[in-house]
């Protein structure tokens, strides 16, 4: 396992503070601006990616709920629809990409794994960039929306992958996505042990603080910023183990914080929207 050094994907700083080793890698904050990430990390992170990593994994079909949920956030897209050109960044299974295109959107995608490239090509998407996040190339102002799911916590530098998203979009566009928590009640009660600190595959870790910088930073302004879900679940990856033990004195009140934590920022999850300038 080869690992290297790395600076602050915001600010370019090495002032950083040691939180915690989890597994091996080394969870640090940045002193100058906040944000959390693995340092060092994988050397071939984007590696792990193209042959294995998230992509791959999730459900094989969905279920009717699912499929409303996502034609759902589709229908909610609509006011924004001008050029009628949407991109996925890290479309995996491109679930939500083929709802989209079953609405009349021309979809793109930009993804690197291997299988999920397949999988987008036999469901019919004619767009589909085989490039990584941060070096992707599509027409500028070219998109009504882009969208990032669950995948900005794996990209070595999420600022030059936003800085593509923000060039690719036309004024006025929408980005939309959504990333894990850091400063999540979850985080905070189940500490190194939470199931989202993975330092192989989640190697930056935002809050919302980090989360609204980066944005402003990559062009993007009107930031719209909800947290949601409570989520006790600890885990290891390497073996991988679910970790059952959390704090007894919280079960009982589990159902209500999960209902309550959504008028906060405490939620496990953070869903993201910005405009471009």
């Amino acid at each position: 396992m080869e690992l290297t050094e790395t600076s602050c994907d915001i600010c370019n700083s090495d002032d950083r503070t040691g939180l915690f080793v989890k597994e091996g890698f080394v969870h640090v904050r940045c002193n100058r601006c906040g944000l959390v990430y693995v340092s060092p990390r994988l050397k071939d992170h984007l590696a792990g990616q193209v042959f294995s990593g998230t992509a791959e994994m999730g459900d094989e079909s969905l279920s009717g709920s699912q499929v409303k949920r996502i034609l759902f956030e589709v229908k909610r897209l609509e006011k924004y629809r001008t050029t009628n050109q949407i991109l996925e960044i890290g479309a995996g299974k491109g679930w939500f990409l083929e709802q989209a295109k079953n609405m009349g959107w021309e979809t793109w995608a930009v993804e690197v794994n291997a299988k999920a490239i397949d999988r987008l090509e036999d469901i019919g998407l004619k767009h589909v960039l085989n490039q990584s996040a941060e070096l992707f190339e599509a027409p500028d102002g070219h998109f009504d929306v882009v969208r990032m799911w669950d995948v900005i916590e794996h990209l070595q530098s999420p600022r030059k992958a936003l800085e593509r998203a923000c060039r690719a979009l036309r004024p006025g566009g929408l980005i939309r996505l959504s990333t894990t928590n850091f400063a999540s009640l979850s985080r905070i009660i189940n500490g190194p042990e939470w199931v989202y600190l993975n330092g192989a595959d989640h190697i930056i870790l935002f809050e919302p603080d980090t989360i609204d910088r980066i944005l402003r930073h990559s062009g993007f302004s009107n930031i719209r910023i909800k947290t949601r879900s409570f989520n006790l679940r600890r885990k290891l990856y390497h073996p991988e183990k679910d970790l059952t033990k959390v704090p007894l004195f919280v079960k009982p009140l589990r159902k209500f914080i999960d209902e309550m934590i959504r008028f906060s920022r405490f939620g496990h999850q953070m869903i993201v929207e910005a405009s471009k300038y």
